[in-house]
């Protein structure tokens, strides 16, 4: 398993470019275009580095190695954040976006029906959630995905736990089953723009 680190400003902002300027294709469009400032990611980029520091300041973070090539976020619900940690977390969120950005936001994540993430909250189900996973880009291609995976199935196998992870890239859901996770539900969010939810069970 892959140790945790600490990131520094410069590198949580790294990662949260690395995140924002995914190359999706020809036949996707994510979610990126429905942050606010779209073409520009400056306001992207920084409501992920909320999310980033929040994981940075409890742990959260694991890295491919001592050179950081490739950084992945868990969360586990049997070890939630503190509750300051996360009204700290929204509210870096609701300045990074905007209030009103920050509603329409969560409202198009929505649209497509509830998230694996809902469905195993609202069944009271206990699991390990990928949150972000980035390889710096002169890294990508390079194998460094697997292990940062594969940390995730052994922290959740300690806790007897499922892994599950909803991305808006099919390459990206195509790498998770190559790495052993199984897509469960599309959502469609709007023209050329989908999430799909994976699950690794115990």
């Amino acid at each position: 398993m892959l140790n945790k680190v600490k990131l520094t400003d410069a590198e949580m902002k790294e990662f949260a470019e690395v995140f924002a300027y995914y190359d999706y294709g020809d036949d996707e469009i994510g979610m990126v275009p429905y942050y606010p400032g779209y073409p520009d990611r400056t306001r992207l980029v920084n409501y992920l580095v909320a999310m980033i520091k929040t994981a940075n300041a409890y742990d959260g973070i694991y890295a491919t190695s001592d050179n950081k090539e490739g950084i992945i976020i868990l969360t586990d619900t049997t070890h939630p954040y503190p509750g300051i940690a996360m009204i700290k977390m929204m509210w870096r969120m609701i300045r990074a976006l905007g209030f009103q950005n920050f509603n329409d936001i969560i409202r198009k994540f929505q649209a497509g029906g509830a998230s694996l993430e809902k469905t195993y909250r609202d069944g009271k189900k206990q699991f390990v959630q990928i949150e972000l996973l980035a390889v710096k880009k002169k890294y990508q291609g390079k194998g460094f995905m697997r292990p940062l995976v594969e940390t995730a199935f052994e922290v959740a196998r300690q806790g007897g736990l499922p892994v599950i992870v909803s991305t808006d890239a099919r390459l990206k859901k195509d790498k998770y089953e190559h790495i052993g996770m199984t897509h469960v539900n599309t959502r469609t969010l709007g023209e050329k723009s989908f999430m799909y939810d994976l699950v690794r069970e115990v």
